[in-house]
């Protein structure tokens, strides 16, 4: 049974709760002691003291941490602070949510599977054909977006992701704009850290390939290893039971366009939007910081040349 005062995209059970912290050996005899240590430390941090945290937040960066303390004060860490340093991805959804009629996802579609498969968290992502129409900078402004819901709402153990390629071109390669996605990894990767388990592409181009050597670029090399490229549904559903697939993929739920409308209207329901917005408030002071934590090598992150060999 799914538990009282959820958010019905992201739908879990008591039992996979507990699943997901006997996983890691999260005891809740201890739990609360840790959420009182990290938050005592937390007020203690001149960057970090006037921002406000929750205790469920910090649970969810102790279950990321496998129940690590060290570990979690360092994701939280880099949480306020990538943050901080892209405001283009994080406070640009303010204007979004408040503006009427205003839809945050066009050119590209998303769903969150509501139902979790075996402790994972689904998602898939698709494209619109009109390269033109692509833009980085909103596209992980959104992704970022339902991460955070994820992190108020949900409780998973790792990330699955689907990828569809289909009416992708070299011209939507092309657009993405490598300091936004160096932001994006950073705040992905280096703060919140979900474990993915696998990155599934689907219809992928006879290009494929120089998709994967581009993200080389940016992410650990743990995870390009965990990018499957399948040359049909069939080879996905050996991943993937189509019960937990929209349609458009063979699938038994609702296809990705009634799932990227469902997530447009969420987002500007009221209750969404606030916690949306109050999310806006999780950043540093980086003025505060302590010079001995500075690494400038943070704010953009280290680029190498970009090639597609």
């Amino acid at each position: 049974m799914y538990l009282d005062g959820q958010n019905n995209l992201l739908l879990y059970t008591e039992e996979d709760k507990q699943a997901v912290k006997k996983e890691i050996g999260l005891k809740d005899s201890v739990l609360e002691e840790d959420i009182d240590a990290i938050l005592e430390w937390f007020k203690k941090e001149p960057h970090l003291a006037e921002s406000p945290i929750e205790r469920h937040l910090i649970e969810k960066f102790l279950v990321v941490a496998k129940g690590s303390r060290e570990k979690t004060k360092k994701r939280i860490d880099n949480f306020y602070k990538y943050r901080t340093l892209a405001p283009e991805l994080i406070q640009s959804r303010i204007d979004a949510l408040t503006k009427p009629d205003h839809k945050l996802w066009t050119f590209f579609r998303q769903a969150i599977i509501p139902k979790l498969y075996d402790g994972k968290r689904i998602t898939v992502v698709g494209f619109s054909g009109d390269a033109s129409a692509f833009d980085t900078e909103v596209m992980y402004r959104n992704i970022i977006l339902t991460v955070d819901l994820r992190l108020k709402y949900d409780y998973m153990f790792s990330d699955i992701w689907i990828v569809d390629l289909n009416n992708t071109g070299l011209g939507h390669l092309l657009r993405v704009n490598p300091v936004i996605l160096q932001k994006a990894v950073n705040l992905y990767q280096e703060s919140v850290g979900i474990r993915v388990k696998h990155i599934h592409c689907v219809n992928a181009p006879v290009f494929g390939h120089h998709v994967v050597n581009f993200m080389k670029k940016f992410v650990k090399a743990k995870m390009i290893d965990r990018v499957i490229i399948h040359d049909t549904m069939e080879s996905l559903h050996k991943y993937v039971p189509k019960e937990y697939l929209p349609k458009d993929y063979g699938g038994d739920m609702p296809s990705l366009v009634e799932f990227t409308e469902s997530l447009n209207r969420e987002v500007k329901n009221e209750k969404i939007k606030g916690v949306l917005i109050d999310y806006c408030k999780l950043v540093s002071d980086e003025s505060k910081r302590p010079r001995e934590k500075y690494d400038e090598e943070c704010i953009v992150g280290s680029f190498k040349k970009l090639d597609f060999d």
